[in-house]
């Protein structure tokens, strides 16, 4: 049952398809590969449609590692020579000028299993898919000579750094040092067959860009009444492939007209709405964001209620709704998704990519990418359909468009309609999280899925580590965090004293600050995890491993004191949550005893 209010009605009446598809069409006219003179054009028009709606605009420069692909050739040379169709990616170095020639092995998916007991060292391996970071970290630990992906007929552009921002001292070593290019299915396929057959070596010589360029970061805000300064951070990548008319113009076109509505009510806003455009998406691995995250960790620490990301809206044929989110931000997700636009979405847990960078602040997050495609329109084939807890087929899954990504990616692929739809949907999301007393979070979930991925790593450990402490410790913050949870809902439809939103928002804030780091990240606070996939609580993780190796062996002793280590951190957030949630409900019961269980 939809739970829009008649004053949220009337603001999604404001969104106006025409304006929202003039802004599209005015950001497709350029490419905008970061650091180019194409992508400041772009933020120039973005700064003057933001002051001309009045936010107040600032500009930062910075200095971003970027790199982008120039040419690849790719090419059998033996058992025969067939030159094949290639491109390579972005943040890999070049070839000597003279290539690069090995013998290629086929390691089917490129997962880290396929790489056990693999001999690859000096050779070219050949995995399924578009290349990741975790592939390239792979084959550089094995010593691979270099990766080829095979994709789908539509090859796609791609950063496969596993380096997430700029380097440090510390995660330069992680920079690729192989070169990676990728070759479409047929090609792939006829190599494939040549593998089966016997030895085949292939040759390869790329051409990449790799070096420093000023790239900026554009941040539109709009004050909020009685919160100023709480903000809502509402973010999106302003950089491209090629015109990246849907990549992300239309998300851009999306963030203008959020905007201009918010603009008009901004008298409305509890708290302050900030709207920022990232450079150095996937030409620097999401450089732009983690600059903004580590030059204003306090601020965004304190005051950041929600992160809102924008990517890739408005594709023609798009019909499929998934809401990328955190346990505590799932209802407000697929509530926000089924009030502005009727439909039903399925969750997915926010990955580990598209300028997710301020889990260490303790941040929740909603959104990236938002409407899809159906399967046979995806840039990859994957599964079709979720499956209930019965057993049942659930929602088909879509994905992104065959365009992404490529140099298709223009302005006819885009449908005004589910343009407006999904600005829409971004529009209601933004306006909740800044007008709604109550932050519309709930940890009783975060809790939850917490203690039962700790009891699933004990399993998985038998009597090799002892977790029992973390555990008990997990199931006492569930208790306190779901009674949270009961007193935030009576607050919400009751109302009550400001005192009393103020403290409970405070709880909630806190709880976040505990919990996204330990659930989401293994650096913590003040450093960024590289760019490949992060398992719940992934500190305690590696626990699953020792079931695996020797108790007596030197690398069980190594791993059995840092995960004594990672079990102490882990325990010191949980602490922290637990005494948040346990002073919280203690204030709201002295301040307003009847609004609490």
């Amino acid at each position: 049952m939809t739970r829009l209010t008649a004053d949220e009605a009337r603001l999604l009446s404001e969104v106006s398809a025409e304006k929202v598809w003039a802004h599209a069409e005015a950001l497709a006219r350029w490419e905008k590969v970061s650091g180019t003179p194409g992508e400041l054009a772009a933020v120039d028009y973005i700064q003057a449609q933001l002051e001309a709606y009045g936010l107040k605009t600032v500009r930062y420069e910075f200095e971003s590692l970027l790199g982008w692909p120039e040419s690849a050739e790719v090419e059998i040379r033996a058992p025969e020579r067939r030159p094949m169709r290639a491109i390579t990616h972005g943040l890999v170095p070049s070839t000597p000028d003279a290539g690069l020639e090995a013998e290629a092995v086929y390691l089917g998916s490129g997962r880290e299993a396929d790489f056990e007991g693999a001999d690859v060292a000096g050779k070219l391996v050949v995995s399924e898919g578009m290349p990741s970071p975790l592939k390239v970290l792979l084959a550089q630990e094995h010593g691979a000579a270099g990766l080829i992906g095979i994709q789908e007929d539509h090859i796609h552009e791609l950063c496969v750094s596993p380096v997430w921002g700029t380097p440090t001292t510390k995660t330069a070593r992680h920079l690729a040092r192989i070169p990676v290019v990728s070759i479409g299915r047929a090609d792939g396929e006829y190599l494939k067959g040549l593998l089966k057959a016997g030895p085949v070596r292939v040759w390869v010589r790329t051409r990449t860009f790799w070096g420093w360029r000023k790239t900026p970061v554009v941040v539109g805000e709009l004050a909020g009444a009685v919160e100023p300064e709480k903000f809502v951070l509402f973010s999106g990548h302003h950089c491209s492939w090629y015109f990246g008319a849907m990549d992300n113009g239309a998300a851009n076109a999306t963030m203008l007209e959020v905007g201009r509505v918010l603009g008009a009510h901004r008298g409305n806003l509890r708290r302050s709405v900030r709207i920022a455009f990232w450079p150095g998406h996937t030409q620097g691995r999401y450089s732009g964001s983690t600059w903004y995250a580590d030059n204003f960790w306090e601020d965004i620490h304190d005051n950041c209620v929600l992160h809102v990301n924008a990517d890739s809206t408005g594709a023609r044929g798009a019909e499929i709704y998934h809401a990328l989110c955190m346990p505590e931000t799932r209802d407000f997700a697929l509530g926000v998704i089924r009030d502005a636009i009727g439909r039903e979405a399925y969750p997915e847990r926010m990955p580990r990519a598209g300028d997710q960078s301020f889990w260490g602040h303790g941040v929740p997050s909603i959104f990236m990418s938002l409407s899809l495609v159906p399967p046979e329109l995806a840039a990859e084939r994957g599964p079709s359909q979720l499956f209930t807890a019965a057993g049942e087929a659930g929602p088909v899954r879509g994905g992104l468009p065959w365009f992404w990504h490529t140099v298709e990616d223009t302005i006819d692929k885009l449908d005004p309609e589910v343009l407006a739809r999904d600005t829409k949907v971004y529009l209601l999301a933004v306006w909740r999280a800044a007008t709604e007393p109550v932050l519309p979070l709930r940890y009783g979930e975060t809790a939850r899925e917490v203690r039962e991925t700790l009891e699933a790593y004990q399993g998985a450990a038998g009597g090799a580590f002892d977790l029992g402490p973390v555990i008990e410790r997990a199931r006492r913050l569930e208790g306190l965090a779901r009674e949270l949870d009961r007193v935030a809902d009576r607050v919400r439809a009751e109302g009550g004293l400001e005192e009393v939103v103020r403290a409970v928002n405070a709880g909630l804030m806190g709880l976040g600050r505990a919990l996204v780091p330990i659930y989401f990240t293994a650096s913590g606070p003040f450093d960024h995890d590289l760019a490949i996939p992060v398992p719940p609580v992934p500190l305690l993780e590696p626990v699953r491993r020792l079931g695996g190796l020797g108790a007596d062996s030197d690398e069980a002793r190594f791993l059995k004191t840092e995960l004594v280590r990672n079990r102490n951190k882990v325990m010191f957030f949980l602490r922290q949550a637990i005494e948040t949630a346990g002073r919280t409900i203690a204030a709201v019961r002295e301040v307003s005893g009847d609004q609490a269980d």
